[in-house]
Formats: structure tokens, C-alpha cells, sequence
């Protein structure tokens, strides 16, 4: 039995050991699919996962204006100056085409691509077998995941996590802020590995910190395997959100996005929740990367009193 002093809500930081249990969406259908497997685990197929990578990038807060309609009739809409937080973090709201999780406000990434299993890719950092290891994956999966981390928030971002051999991050002064290399990337013309390559440019593995790992329920009918891992914003450089997958981006404080999806202006998915109130706990951005590891989650559905359906599960080491 669970020692009742290690339950953790999603909206509390994550360790391991502990047992995480949060509510399900009806209107997505999760709840549905989750009492029919809660039935008959075997009725239906078990979807395999796809690898998946999410980069939370952060940087320094800094004071912001808000705009926002005023509930009295006739009255003029309300502005407002919100103080900085210690740190901000990028963020993007999906777009309502997209066939998982639409219309969410989620972190840059995306599923692995076969190509990012190339281990040509030029690569400086930890190798491939010390993030096998902090990951609890292989050597061949660890840096596919990093891969495609560092490329999903560049096609996403513009942010790139490289720099060349002697330590220097690249400047783009054009003004198109990476546009036709993004596009390349993105359309998989031109392979990311090639891309560095072309430029005298190394993927730096040791800009990225891990911070959490996240498996979709079996019985959900896309599911992902997501590790989540932190950045810090390179200096130079800047995030502007032209991707075609989202629909609106913004540096945000994590405290404050937690606050709107309580308000109900933002859809937050639970990994998205969990690893944002983990980062709330941060001062600084040198203190958000030291945050210790949140542990590898992987959700079942579980039975409530009442009928009522939830998705559980003790955080594991690995």
C-alpha cells in the first residue's frame, strides 16, 4: 500500500517513490476509454508509444503588460503592468486542427523522427551512454531523444542548442531568424544532422538538463513517451514561435500559467501541469537548473468511489 505521506496531486512537485493521481478529461473521451480498459484491459489494441522530446527553455522574467476586458458594462478594458517573475518559460498553444492534445498550451517538441537515430549527428556534451544512463534508456535511444529535442525546439523556436567547435554560438543577422533552415529541417529536405554539419556546428547535449519522463496510459489511443528536459536560453538568441503547429507563443512565468489554467484561460495537459509547478518552485534560472530529477511517471487508469475513473501511478526511479 502506498504510504499515504508520499501522495502527491499533479499540482504539487513530483519525487520519486511517490503516488500521483489526477482527474481525467470527459470531454476528450479519456475517461470513457478509461473505464473500458478499467473493464477489459485486453478488449483492445495497445497502441505502442512513439519517443517524444520536450524542451522546457527558460530564461530571466522580465516585466510585462497584460490587457484584458472589463466585466463592467461600458467600461474600458484594464491595463496592467505584471512584475517579473525569477523566471520565465516559452510556451505554445496548439493549434484546434491538431489531432493530439489541440488548442493545449504546451512547451516546444515533438515525436522522434527516424532520422534522428543518425548517429552521424555531430554531437558535443555527456555522450550517448552517460544520457542512456541518466535517462534509464540505451545508449541509440538516449541520443535519438536528444536529437530530436534540440531539433524540435529549433524548428519551433528558432532556438538552436549548438554551437561550433570552439564553444561559440552562431548568429543569424538576416532577420528571417533561421527561416529557410528551419523550413528544410522542418519539411525533412535537409536532415538535421547534415544541417550542423554544413555549418561547422556541434549539437551541445550539455545545454539540456533532464527533468521528468512521461508515458501515455495504455488505454488512450495515441500515446507518446515523452522525456522532458530544461534549457536555458542562449545568449543572442531569441524564441518567436513560426511554427505551423501552434497558433500563438509567449515567455510566460510558470507560476502565472498555472494561474490562468485555473482561471480557465489556459488548457494544460497533466505533464504540462507537473512539470510547470515543479519549475514555479524555482528563484532564478541557476536554481531552476539544479532541480533535482521529477522521476519517470506512467499513468494507468485507476478506480475512484463512485464510479469516477482517474489515471495513478508511483513515480519510479526508472
Amino acid at each position: 500500500m502506498t504510504d499515504a505521506r508520499c501522495t502527491r496531486g499533479v499540482r504539487e512537485p513530483l519525487e520519486p517513490g511517490c503516488y500521483v493521481e489526477y482527474a481525467v478529461d470527459d470531454q476528450a473521451g479519456v475517461a470513457a476509454r478509461a473505464r473500458a480498459y478499467l473493464t477489459d484491459p485486453t478488449a483492445g489494441e495497445v497502441v505502442v508509444p512513439r519517443m517524444a522530446a520536450t524542451v522546457m527553455l527558460v530564461s530571466e522574467g522580465k516585466p510585462h503588460f497584460r490587457r484584458f476586458e472589463n466585466p463592467l458594462p461600458g467600461a474600458a478594458p484594464v491595463e496592467e503592468t505584471v512584475p517579473a517573475a525569477p523566471v520565465d518559460v516559452f510556451m505554445l498553444r496548439r493549434a484546434s486542427t491538431m489531432a493530439f492534445t489541440p488548442d493545449a498550451v504546451v512547451f516546444p517538441g515533438g515525436g522522434m523522427d527516424a532520422r534522428d537515430l543518425d548517429a552521424d549527428v555531430p554531437w558535443g556534451g555527456p555522450d550517448a551512454k552517460a544520457w542512456g544512463q541518466a535517462m534509464a534508456a540505451s545508449p541509440e535511444r538516449a541520443r535519438a531523444v536528444i536529437t530530436a529535442a534540440v531539433r524540435e525546439l529549433f524548428e519551433e523556436s528558432g532556438v538552436l542548442l549548438a554551437t561550433d567547435r570552439a564553444g561559440k554560438f552562431p548568429a543569424d543577422a538576416r532577420g528571417d531568424h533561421w527561416a529557410c533552415e528551419r523550413a528544410a529541417v522542418a519539411s525533412r529536405t535537409v536532415p538535421f544532422g547534415a544541417f550542423l554539419a554544413e555549418r561547422g556546428l556541434v549539437l551541445r547535449s550539455d545545454l539540456l538538463r533532464l527533468r521528468s519522463h512521461w508515458v501515455t496510459p495504455e488505454s488512450e489511443a495515441r500515446r507518446y513517451d515523452t522525456y522532458f528536459f530544461l534549457a536555458r536560453l542562449p545568449r543572442g538568441q531569441h524564441a518567436d514561435g513560426r511554427t505551423t503547429e501552434a497558433v500563438e507563443a509567449a515567455w510566460i512565468a510558470p507560476a502565472e500559467a498555472l494561474a490562468r489554467f485555473d482561471a480557465g484561460l489556459l488548457k494544460l495537459v497533466p505533464p504540462t501541469i507537473s512539470n510547470l509547478t515543479s519549475l514555479a518552485r524555482a528563484r532564478s534560472v541557476d536554481e531552476a537548473w539544479e532541480l533535482p530529477f521529477d522521476g519517470h511517471v506512467r499513468p494507468r487508469p485507476v478506480a475512484r468511489p463512485g464510479g469516477e475513473v482517474a489515471l495513478g501511478c508511483t513515480v519510479g526511479e526508472a
